[in-house]
C-alpha cells in the first residue's frame, strides 16, 4: 500500500513538472512572437535571443522528463527526437533571421524594419538620410521622396546626389550637395519641406533637382475627395497564421520573399484614376508650378527627374510620365526622363530586388551622369 502511493505521488509530482515546463515553454513561445509586433529592432532583439535559447533549455529538459526519464518506447523516443530536431532547427533560424535586413518597398516585413535601422543612416540635424548641410558655394539641392533619399541603396554615397557631388569635385569645381528626400513625401510635402528648410538653413542654392514620380499626386487626389484604405492583409487571412508570420522573423522573410499582388494592385488602380480626374490633375500641376515659381523667383536653376514606375515602363508612359514631362518642358525647365535612360537595362538590374522596386545603384549612376552632363548644359 506504502509502495503504490509512492509511485502514485512520484507519478503526479512528474506530471506535474511536465505541465509546469509546457506552460513555461508556451508562454514564452507567445512572449517571443508579441515582441516583434511592437519592438522589431533595437535591444529588444537581444532579450529576444535570450528568451530563444531559454526555450531551447527548456525544452531539452522536458523532452528528458517525457521520453528519458520515463523509458519510452524506441518508437516514442525517436518520434520525440524527430519532433524536438524540427523545432530547435526553427528556433535556430529564427534566431539567424533577426539578423538579416532586406529593403521592402512598403517596410511591412520584419526583415525591411531590420534593413531600415541598420543602412538609413546618417540621419542630420533636421532629419534627413545626409551629411550635415553647409552653406558652401554652389549649392545643389536634391528635393524629392524615397527614390531621393536612396531607399534601398546600403550607403548614401551610392546616390545620384552624391555621386553628381563627387564627379564635379573630381573635375575640381566647387559644389556641395544637399539631400532632402524624404519617403513617402509627395509633391506638397516636398515642397513645403524645401521651403521650411530655407528657413531654417538660410541656403541658397545653385540648383534644385526635383526627383518625380508616379506617387506624388497622391495627396492632392486624397485632398480632392479620392480614398485609399491603405495596405492592408486579406480579410481571409487565418488570425493564428497572422499572429504567427507577424511575430517569426523566419516566417515573415520567407512570406515576404515574393510580391504581393493585394498589397499593389489596389494603389496602382488609386494612382490611374487619380490622373485621369482632370480636375485633380491640373491643382497637382499648380502644385509642381509652386517649384517654378520658386527657382525663378530665386535665380535658382531647377532640373526635373522624373523617374518611371520601374517594373513597367509604358504603364509609366501612359499613366504619367507623358504628361509631367510636358508640363515641365512646356515651362522651359530642364526635364531627365529616366525611362529613355533605362529601358535597355533588364528589369532585374533596374530594381533593388523584386519587392522593393526602388531604382538599383546602377540605375542611380546612369541618372547621375546625366544629370553631370544636364548641369553642363546652360539653360
Amino acid at each position: 500500500m506504502a509502495l503504490s502511493g509512492f509511485f502514485f505521488y512520484a507519478d503526479t509530482a512528474m506530471t506535474g513538472k511536465v505541465l509546469t515546463k509546457i506552460t513555461a515553454i508556451t508562454v514564452l513561445l507567445i512572449t517571443i512572437l508579441l515582441i516583434p509586433q511592437f519592438y522589431p529592432v533595437g535591444a529588444m532583439i537581444y532579450f529576444r535571443l535570450a528568451l530563444i535559447f531559454w526555450i531551447i533549455f527548456e525544452t531539452l529538459r522536458l523532452f528528458k522528463l517525457l521520453l528519458i526519464d520515463r523509458n519510452s518506447p524506441r518508437y516514442l523516443t525517436n518520434s520525440g527526437i524527430m519532433i524536438l530536431s524540427l523545432f530547435i532547427v526553427f528556433l535556430i533560424l529564427e534566431s539567424v533571421f533577426m539578423f538579416i535586413p532586406r529593403s521592402h518597398g512598403v517596410h511591412y516585413s520584419l526583415a525591411a524594419k531590420l534593413w531600415l535601422a541598420k543602412y538609413w543612416k546618417p540621419v542630420n540635424a533636421y532629419g534627413y538620410r545626409d551629411k550635415e548641410p553647409q552653406n558652401a558655394e554652389n549649392v545643389i539641392l536634391f528635393v524629392g521622396d524615397s527614390f531621393t533619399a536612396g531607399h534601398g541603396l546600403k550607403s548614401i554615397e551610392q546616390r545620384f546626389s552624391n555621386i553628381v557631388e563627387r564627379e564635379l569635385l573630381k573635375k575640381g569645381e566647387k559644389c556641395f550637395a544637399v539631400n532632402i528626400g524624404a519617403m513617402d513625401a509627395d509633391t506638397v510635402l516636398e515642397y513645403q519641406r524645401m521651403i521650411y528648410f530655407d528657413y531654417q538653413t538660410r541656403i541658397k542654392p545653385k540648383v534644385v533637382v526635383l526627383q518625380y514620380y508616379g506617387n506624388d499626386i497622391e495627396g492632392v487626389a486624397m485632398k480632392n475627395g479620392m480614398t485609399f484604405g491603405g495596405f492592408h492583409p486579406p480579410a481571409h487571412m487565418n488570425k493564428l497564421l497572422l499572429f504567427i508570420g507577424s511575430g517569426s522573423y523566419f516566417i515573415n522573410y520567407l512570406y515576404w520573399l515574393y510580391p504581393k499582388d493585394f498589397l499593389g494592385i489596389p494603389y496602382l488602380n488609386f494612382l490611374k484614376q487619380a490622373y485621369k480626374n482632370k480636375i485633380i490633375l491640373e491643382k497637382h500641376k499648380q502644385d509642381l508650378m509652386k517649384f517654378i515659381l520658386y527657382t525663378r523667383k530665386n535665380s535658382i536653376r531647377l532640373i526635373v527627374v522624373a523617374f518611371p514606375l520601374l517594373q513597367d515602363l509604358e504603364l509609366s508612359d501612359e499613366m504619367y510620365l507623358r504628361e509631367i514631362i510636358e508640363f515641365f518642358e512646356e515651362n522651359h525647365i530642364t526635364t531627365i526622363n529616366v525611362a529613355s535612360l533605362v529601358k535597355d537595362i533588364p528589369l532585374k538590374r533596374r530594381v533593388i530586388n523584386i519587392n522593393d522596386a526602388h531604382a538599383s545603384c546602377e540605375v542611380h549612376e546612369i541618372v547621375a551622369q546625366e544629370i553631370l552632363k544636364t548641369l553642363n548644359v546652360k539653360n
